[in-house]
């Protein structure tokens, strides 16, 4: 997308979300802190601009960011349909494909005339007719926030935290290869609004139920190395659930923990569901998770993807393990060449 055909688009969302009267806020399965600190960002200001705003997730709402909604939680998807109705502009946030939507891209298909998508994943989809999405955001908090700075929309503290939250957690605070200047930039003017950042920090990442502690030294425990110590492999069964007490929507960052270790290029977590196998992917710097979860169904970020497979554990790890050995064997044959380049993510 050209830049002056990007500035077109940002300015129809910015209009149609200014024009409505009431809005349905809807995002992915798995919500992370990027949805749904960019769900209620955006939902507390647009309701202090007068908006009547709902939100419905297709999954449960992980216990760390509970803090966000403190009011009102966001719906499930039987509400779907009676919100949506009453709605005048649905905005989908943090997602373009379908199928990370649960049940929704069918009753989203006959309405898609309303339907407005801010995201910033590359992975490709048409689930609305006016979509606004640029890769080159870190999150899709800082979208939000650009939209609420061109309405001149109230943000404050609370509203703030949540965009924060969207935003550090994207970019695993402010480590991440994805941090720029525009980032930064935001990051330091909703500071500005009183949020705590050692405050946020605990509600976030020093909140942990006993359960998940439990978890994550089964996961741990069980650790797999191949390809000489680079591609990292953790697997949640169910029965590591049920042992632990931990739910799922507790793994989150748990596939990050690999990358600790020097010389992992590649993290994978293998969760078992009652649909077959989540995979999470991770990378430092070389391999595209993005390219490889694209292929199987999914989708993300160069450097952070996932994906919903129906095999089996042994066989999606299989899979996987193929893969990135592919990718890793490739780009050191470009190194050992001299010819290789970096791509960032």
């Amino acid at each position: 997308m050209s830049e002056s055909s990007a500035q077109k688009t940002f300015d129809e969302v910015c209009q149609r979300i200014e024009s409505a009267a009431s809005l349905l806020v809807i995002s992915h399965a798995r919500p992370d802190g990027d949805t749904l600190g960019a769900m209620a960002g955006l939902r507390r200001a647009a309701r202090s601009a007068g908006k009547t705003v709902a939100m419905v997730l297709p999954d449960r709402l992980p216990v760390r960011y509970e803090f966000l909604f403190p009011d009102e939680r966001p719906a499930s998807v039987s509400r779907f349909e009676a919100l949506a109705g009453e709605a005048d502009v649905i905005v989908v946030l943090d997602t373009c494909a379908a199928n990370q939507l649960g049940g929704l891209p069918d009753k989203l298909a006959a309405i898609k005339a309303k339907v407005v998508v801010i995201d910033h994943h590359a992975t490709p989809g048409q689930i609305g007719d006016l979509q606004w999405i640029d890769t080159s955001s870190a999150a899709t908090g800082i979208l939000v926030g650009d939209i609420l700075a061109e309405l001149g929309w109230s943000v404050d503290r609370q509203t703030a935290e949540a965009l924060l939250t969207a935003i550090l957690t994207d970019t695993g605070w402010l480590r991440f290869a994805n941090t720029d200047s525009r980032c930064l930039r935001m990051v330091a003017d909703l500071l500005d609004r009183g949020v705590r950042l050692d405050v946020l920090y605990r509600r976030i990442y020093q909140n942990d139920r006993l359960e998940r502690i439990k978890l994550m030294a089964r996961v741990l425990d069980g650790l797999e190395l191949h390809g000489d110590g680079r591609i990292a492999v953790a697997t949640i069964c169910r029965e590591d659930f049920a042992a632990t007490g931990a739910r799922p929507d507790e793994t989150e960052n748990l596939v990050n923990e690999a990358l600790r270790m020097g010389s992992v290029e590649v993290s994978l977590m293998l969760i078992e569901n009652a649909d077959g196998v989540r995979v999470s992917l991770r990378s430092r710097e070389i391999v595209d998770v993005a390219a490889i979860a694209e292929r199987l169904g999914g989708g993300g970020h160069t450097r952070a993807a996932g994906v919903q497979l129906s095999d089996s554990l042994e066989v999606v790890k299989d899979r996987l393990l193929h893969a990135c050995q592919q990718l890793l064997a490739e780009a050191s044959g470009r190194s050992a060449g001299g010819g290789g380049r970096k791509r960032g993510g």
